[in-house]
């Protein structure tokens, strides 16, 4: 009997693969035993090998925990680093998120000794189809800003996204991150909020369940100097709501407010009952 090259190859590639998943141990769950080393307490360490965004050098050290959701989800200290300028800053966050399925291809296999031996896994960021950062434009100012995800962290479960502001300043030295995590309207930003880039408006979305939610519109105001230059005023609301302002049940009625000078205008003609 003759066995073909190509049999031969495909023999091996099944012997090699059933002697590697056979010295794998596995948690009742069937999930790899190693992940009870990923705690939350014990780091991973990722390096990216491409310069992100033509400028960034990026490695993490990261405490995914497995049985969060999404899994690995975890806090993580993001250092980056600038290519062409001696600058460096470090980002904080509580839910980064590279996927699982990510660390079962063999060129980022994660396993016990990886985890034991603090090694670091050495990773394109662009091969990341669900990447834990991104830049881009949030205020409609023409310069990208830095967007970490929280993955599932948001309101009924969407994603969610902190903001950071990349200040820099033409013909200087100055370069500076500032965190706008508790600045509105960049403190609510998740998968649901609208951005209108011809009108330069961000539209918020809270969801509070069936006539209980509601609708915040912001809009660009531009200032003349620079390190303020980043600002959104409120401009309308919407609110649902089956109780008037006494407690009483009316059913579901839409309320529209114009919002001048901090001050709520109800909007009569859009407001009232709803079907």
């Amino acid at each position: 009997m003759i066995i073909k090259p190509l049999l031969i190859l495909l023999l091996l590639i099944a012997q090699l693969a059933f002697a590697e998943n056979d010295s794998v141990e596995y948690m009742d769950n069937g999930l790899p035993k190693y992940y009870e080393l990923l705690d939350g307490k014990t780091p991973i360490y990722i390096e990216f090998t491409d310069v992100i965004q033509g400028r960034y050098i990026v490695d993490v050290e990261w405490f995914p925990l497995w049985d969060d959701v999404p899994m690995f989800n975890g806090p993580a200290t993001i250092n980056f680093k600038l290519v062409d300028r001696d600058v460096k800053f470090t980002i904080k966050t509580d839910f980064f998120n590279i996927g699982n399925r990510m660390f079962s291809f063999p060129r980022y296999r994660m396993d016990a000794q990886t985890i034991a031996n603090k090694e670091i896994i050495k990773m394109r960021f662009s091969d990341i189809a669900n990447p834990p950062f991104s830049f881009g434009d949030m205020n409609f100012d023409g310069i990208k800003e830095l967007v970490i995800a929280h993955r599932q962290k948001g309101q009924r479960h969407y994603d969610a996204y902190d903001v950071y502001l990349i200040q820099e300043m033409e013909g200087s030295s100055y370069f500076n991150i500032l965190d706008l995590t508790d600045i509105l309207p960049y403190s609510e930003i998740d998968e649901t909020t609208e951005f209108d880039w011809e009108n330069k408006i961000i539209k918020l979305y809270y969801s509070g369940g069936a006539c209980s939610s509601s609708y915040e519109t912001y809009q660009r105001v531009f200032s003349d100097f620079p390190l303020r230059d980043y600002k959104f005023d409120l401009i309308k609301k919407i609110d649902y709501a089956y109780l008037d302002k006494d407690g009483n049940r009316i059913g579901c009625h839409k309320y529209v407010y114009d919002v001048v000078d901090g001050k709520d205008i109800l909007i009569e003609v859009e407001s009232g009952p709803v079907d």
